[in-house]
């Protein structure tokens, strides 16, 4: 069996009364207006705190037959198979030194790896930035380090256990695929959920269907660059 790896979108607060959102125009609002985050001034884990037992009992009783549905894309160097960057591969090759003066050899390992969009992943806040400020107001020059971050790290995220929401935008609007580099506004969001007859409860795990899935694999280069997706 080819191993997977397997990640949630979790999208709590989505601003379904709101405009129509642009990603070519939209500015970040100055730190006064959305710092500190209503979890605290040192938050690290935004609307996953919404995510209670609660929540977790809420979701449980939802379960009737107990099936697994497998999310994550094929982890496997197969250019057929690959998620975004075929080719990349991750091995250890082992190969005998020269011969040394007394016939002695010995074996060396090398370890080449790249684990970077090879298969479904979970993002931390740390993945992506305004200018140099992040989620709460973290900046760049506080964090960051040759070695990583020392704060909005995935650890923070915890566990999730929840409902999950399907929102099959691309469905709704009677395609099997959206266009390249939809902008999914708030308004697509609402009308998804309203064609099937659903909403959204805070702690909910959601699925946005664009149909973009159908490309991996195929055509590779098209999937990972002129994707739709939220504004």
């Amino acid at each position: 069996m080819r191993p997977t790896m397997t990640a949630m979108t979790i999208v709590i607060s989505l601003g379904l009364g709101g405009t129509a959102l642009h990603a070519q125009t939209w500015q970040m609002p100055p730190d006064s207006q959305r710092c500190p985050s209503k979890w605290g001034a040192g938050d690290q884990r935004g609307s996953g705190n919404m995510m209670k037992p609660e929540t977790v009992l809420r979701a449980a009783k939802l379960i009737r037959t107990g099936e697994v549905f497998e999310l994550g894309a094929v982890l496997s160097p197969d250019p057929k198979e690959a998620f975004i960057n075929a080719g990349r591969v991750f091995n250890i090759y082992t190969k005998p030194s020269p011969p040394i003066p007394n016939a002695r050899q010995v074996n060396e390992e090398l370890v080449v790896t790249e684990l970077g969009q090879i298969g479904t992943q979970f993002d931390a806040f740390a993945h992506q930035m305004w200018g140099d400020s992040f989620y709460n107001c973290f900046k760049l020059g506080d964090i960051g380090t040759r070695a990583g971050f020392r704060k909005l790290g995935v650890e923070h995220v915890g566990g999730l256990v929840t409902r999950g929401v399907l929102i099959d935008v691309a469905g709704s609007k009677g395609l099997d695929m959206l266009p390249t580099s939809y902008n999914i506004t708030p308004e697509d969001l609402q009308q998804a959920l309203a064609k099937a007859s659903q909403r959204l409860e805070p702690g909910d795990a959601v699925l946005i269907r664009t149909g973009w899935s159908k490309l991996m694999g195929k055509e590779n280069d098209r999937y990972g660059t002129l994707n739709p997706g939220i504004g």
